[in-house]
């Protein structure tokens, strides 16, 4: 008898950087985040997703297509929503409630969804009624920072380490690349606290992020 095929789960990873915005370094975090996937023990339970120049409808048609375990948002971002793009090209905002509603509509199958955007972390508490673990920064992001992030987060989680220790690694890497700063920001704004340029972990209630590990059969 055959062995039964591994069953993989989608990591979704939604890029949009409108004309009318910063110029970001986002293909090189889609290809940290794949090549950290790509050396990790547990490289094929996952499988990387790409979109770019993502569109507000864009985010509905790839939840319900895909059905992803994962969601990550990877462009500019502020405390009333995040920037999609919109059939111009220019800056599109996907506000808290819009986006809330989408993963509610949408999204049965995401565990974790990622905001590497500045003012990510002022979505999360809204995207808890959907998912089990969001990670947002509460201030500016930087580019740097953004993708030190992700290699240190996708590369635990493809090591089969659960969510909160996959955090902490991508926590670390900030770090270690940085040497504490987080480089130029994703959007220009006032000088904040240091506090603020680190992403945050919020955990739904009843979720146990230290033993949350994605490599397990998905749901």
């Amino acid at each position: 008898m055959a062995p039964a095929a591994v069953k993989k789960h989608t990591i979704l990873f939604l890029a949009a950087n409108p004309s009318d915005t910063n110029q970001l370094a986002l293909d090189r975090e889609a290809r940290a985040i794949l090549r950290e996937l790509e050396q990790s023990g547990y490289r094929d339970r996952f499988q990387l997703e790409t979109r770019w120049a993502a569109e507000p409808l864009d985010l509905l048609r790839e939840l319900r297509k895909l059905k992803p375990t994962v969601v990550h948002y990877s462009g500019h971002g502020g405390t009333q929503g995040l920037f999609f793009q919109g059939s111009d090209g220019t800056a599109r905002v996907v506000s808290t409630e819009a986006l809330k509603q989408t993963f509610g509509a949408a999204g049965a199958s995401v565990r974790v969804v990622v905001l590497n955007a500045c003012y990510g972390d002022a979505h999360a508490d809204a995207l808890l009624a959907h998912i089990d673990c969001v990670v947002g920064t509460p201030g500016p992001l930087g580019d740097d920072a953004a993708r030190s992030f992700a290699v240190g987060f996708y590369g635990g989680l493809g090591e089969q380490e659960p969510v909160a220790t996959a955090y902490r690694q991508g926590c670390a890497a900030i770090s270690l690349e940085a040497g504490g700063h987080a480089g130029v920001s994703r959007d220009v704004v006032p000088e904040p606290a240091p506090d603020t340029r680190r992403p945050q972990l919020r955990v739904r209630r009843g979720v146990d992020a230290e033993r949350l590990v994605l490599t397990a059969d998905p749901r």
